[in-house]
């Protein structure tokens, strides 16, 4: 059935073949043709089209009931239906195969797409059916009939006390978390464990995030947090007064109406065959449907598409319970700022910014110096406003001198359609340089010039200079989407770390200082001892926030940083930190150990209890003191002595100044 129903609603392309290939055979008849012929001629494939659509038509006016007994054999929330308002005019990704077929294959092969998917054979990555789960005193049997998927719960005495279906799935890149509906609604319950994909292995969701350990387990729910920007047109349609939930969308997943805003009129205007032979044949202008790649369309309102969705936004209470009623306000090609209120760094300034609207202003003040964890943008952001967690690219965007003086739009780099890397999504060659020097030409000829680096070294890769990965999220260090370029003063403002010590790993403060005053006569900061004696990542890895430690940690396994900082002192350290209170933080520790080919296949489990966490770690340890050699140079900028063993006592002096404030960061 849903093959046909696959066919069915794609329109255009199985009546334009039909006339087109009938045109194309007259055409040469034309030029010896009485008038009263050509008009035979013209007129015959357009009939003929024109009966094909009356047939289509009638088909799809029969299937309204198989379609309906599709929708309603499906768990609640899975019932595609468009959002009830009069004036919908979205029309699903379906309708746009027929005449944009490129187009329609390369978006439904990106992770946009399988963002939110129903729980069907496919979709789900996990190994599902068998497995067993623990949860307290009970057991989550996983089982798979046919195409659909149960949880079932098992008790203490291995007695089955429930079952439920899975509705939906959540993420298809790096992990994915699964929903399960509610009898009385359609309200999404989240499923408590997540499949990390690359390591084909079941976890708790709580431990995928980096999040305050102390907290309860996250009982979000998929209607009122993640459809906002999983969906298109999401209206969650929760009626707290009388508890119940009719949420609708117009679209699982991120697809085609979400970028090109919805699309019913443009398809109504090309199932006129005249329309489209008048088009053409340049007779007639072309309904247009927005494009954010456009040439014609503003830099600003092309990222602002990406923006809806890409953005840290406060929302005012009447904001929030009209999104609740009637879904979002904001469609691609309008402007973002009327709908939606964008925090960024110029907000945290507010009082020197006259164009912050009072409403963020207060905002922005009554969040800035809340207890972390508890709605502090700190959450969210660095001291200076620079946002720090991953999905919130817009916002670094915004507060980027490339955009605000010059026409840098998302576009720039990225592609939804012509993208080569499935990962970023980056055009082809936006990996490279040329990202940069499609403005910056005038460095092309001697590169070396101005990054004091050989043109073939990571240090000459423009990326890693004025975009580093400074941002968290999904348990990786992400590349900062605010271009900026690097300075330890910075640093010690902030406590984000300088692109100079996230590659050069064994270098300090004051070593990164000395080379920007002299490269690019930067004023010399004030320094501590231990900035000027110990290496900044090592120092941040011991003593920094849990986000500091999460960045340090990953940059340790970057392989650039690597072969900048050296690779072979960093073990000690990271096995530390794979006994850090934040699960987050000892995953991407262990990730970064097995950079280092003797620790590849170092056995260890960040979820586990802490006893046998401290057990495999203090294994791993003595395995790699074992291996030191006696007779190496005294490293005291690693804290390493003459045999290589790590300098406990001073480690263990840090680590008793780490800032241990609790954190959750927002990604």
């Amino acid at each position: 059935m849903s093959g046909a129903l696959l066919t069915i609603d794609s329109p255009g392309l199985e009546l334009v073949i039909p006339a087109g290939l009938l045109l194309a055979a007259v055409l040469p008849f034309l030029r010896q043709a009485t008038r009263l012929q050509i008009v035979g001629l013209v007129v015959l494939p357009l009939a003929l089209t024109a009966g094909l659509g009356f047939v289509k038509y009638t088909i799809d006016s029969r299937n309204d009931a198989s379609r309906a007994a599709l929708l309603a054999s499906t768990p609640t929330q899975t019932r595609l239906r468009p959002v009830t308002a009069l004036n919908n005019a979205y029309t699903s990704s379906q309708t746009c195969r027929a005449c944009h077929p490129s187009e329609y294959k390369s978006w439904h092969n990106s992770y946009h797409r399988t963002m939110t998917q129903l729980a069907k054979s496919g979709a789900i990555l996990a190994k599902w059916h068998g497995t067993r789960l623990p949860l307290g005193q009970a057991t989550l049997q996983l089982e798979q009939n046919r195409d659909e998927f149960w949880v079932n719960t098992l008790g203490a005495d291995g007695i089955k006390t429930g079952s439920q279906r899975v509705t939906m799935t959540t993420g298809s890149h790096h992990l994915q978390v699964y929903w399960t509906a509610d009898a009385n609604g359609n309200l999404q319950h989240p499923f408590p464990f997540g499949w990390l994909i690359a390591d084909q292995k079941w976890v708790p969701v709580q431990d995928t995030f980096l999040r305050d350990p102390h907290l309860a387990a996250p009982d979000a729910k998929w209607n009122n947090v993640c459809i906002k920007c999983h969906a298109v047109a999401g209206r969650p349609g929760i009626d707290a007064r009388t508890r119940t939930v009719n949420t609708e969308t117009a679209e699982l997943g991120i697809s085609c109406e979400a970028c090109h805003g919805p699309a019913k009129a443009h398809i109504a205007h090309y199932q006129n065959p005249a329309n489209r032979y008048a088009t053409h044949l340049g007779n007639k202008p072309a309904h247009a449907i927005l494009n954010p790649g456009s040439e014609t369309l503003d830099h600003r309102l092309s990222a602002q598409v990406c923006g809806q969705c890409h953005s840290y936004q406060s929302q005012s209470q009447a904001q929030k319970i009209d999104w609740n009623k009637n879904g979002p306000r904001f469609l691609p090609g309008q402007n973002l700022k009327p709908r939606v209120a964008v925090v960024h760094a110029s907000n945290f300034i507010a009082d020197k910014n006259p164009g912050t609207p009072a409403e963020l202003k207060a905002f922005v003040a009554t969040h800035k110096h809340l207890p972390l964890g508890r709605g502090d943008l700190l959450d969210r952001f660095w001291p200076d406003g620079m946002v720090r967690v991953t999905g919130r690219e817009y916002n670094g965007l915004l507060d980027t001198p490339c955009f605000q003086r010059g026409k840098m739009s998302c576009l720039s780099c990225h592609s939804m359609h012509g993208y080569h890397d499935k990962n970023d999504q980056l055009a082809p060659r936006m990996e490279t340089n040329d990202a940069c020097l499609q403005c910056h030409d005038d460095l092309r000829e001697n590169l070396t010039a101005h990054t004091h680096h050989a043109a073939n070294s990571s240090g000459s890769l423009c990326y890693n200079c004025h975009m580093p990965h400074t941002t968290y999220g999904l348990l990786s260090g992400i590349r900062s989407h605010q271009i900026d370029s690097p300075g330890v003063g910075t640093q010690l403002k902030t406590g984000r770390p300088n692109a100079c010590n996230l590659c050069h790993l064994n270098q300090t403060l004051e070593w990164s200082s000395r080379h920007l005053t002299k490269w690019y006569g930067h004023r010399q900061p004030k320094l501590d001892n231990d900035d000027k004696s110990i290496s900044a990542m090592l120092k941040m890895l011991l003593k920094g926030d849990a986000g500091q430690r999460a960045i340090a940690a990953w940059n340790m396994g970057w392989e650039p940083a690597r072969n900048a900082g050296g690779g072979d002192w960093q073990a000690p350290w990271l096995l530390r930190a794979m006994d850090d209170p934040y699960a987050a933080v000892r995953y991407i520790a262990h990730k970064a150990l097995m950079a280092d080919l003797e620790f590849a296949d170092t056995p260890f489990d960040y979820t586990a209890s802490s006893d046998k966490r401290t057990g495999q770690v203090a294994n791993a340890l003595g395995q790699w003191r074992e291996r030191q050699e006696h007779g190496q140079a005294v490293r005291p900028e690693l804290l390493l002595d003459a045999t290589g063993q790590p300098l406990d006592n001073a480690a263990d002096n840090l680590a008793r100044q780490r800032d241990n404030r609790p954190m959750t960061l927002q990604e």
